[in-house]
């Protein structure tokens, strides 16, 4: 015999034993408990997104402009936002 030859087995063996490891940590392994769905998940998100931004909104309007911060949510600020925006354009 070589040592080519008494070599081979052992990788082979090796190989083996570790595929069997593989396979016992695939059967093993726990499917991760969801306590709230995907879609759920992505709603809530949407719905924190859009809650932050009206909440920075009313806080940029009522504490950093000084007014009202329902008064936000009218047309006449967003209107002069737009004038500002668009007065130098025309």
């Amino acid at each position: 015999m070589t040592k080519d030859n008494e070599k081979q087995p052992n990788v082979q063996n090796r190989q083996g034993i570790k595929k069997q490891k593989e396979e016992k940590k695939k059967r093993n392994r726990r499917k991760p408990i969801r306590i709230l769905p995907i879609w759920v998940r992505i709603i809530l998100v949407v719905l924190i997104f859009a809650g932050s931004l009206l909440a920075g909104a009313m806080f940029g309007y009522g504490v950093v402009g000084d007014g009202e911060p329902k008064d936000v949510f009218g047309k006449g600020p967003w209107l002069k936002i737009h004038d500002i925006i668009y007065k130098d354009q025309d």
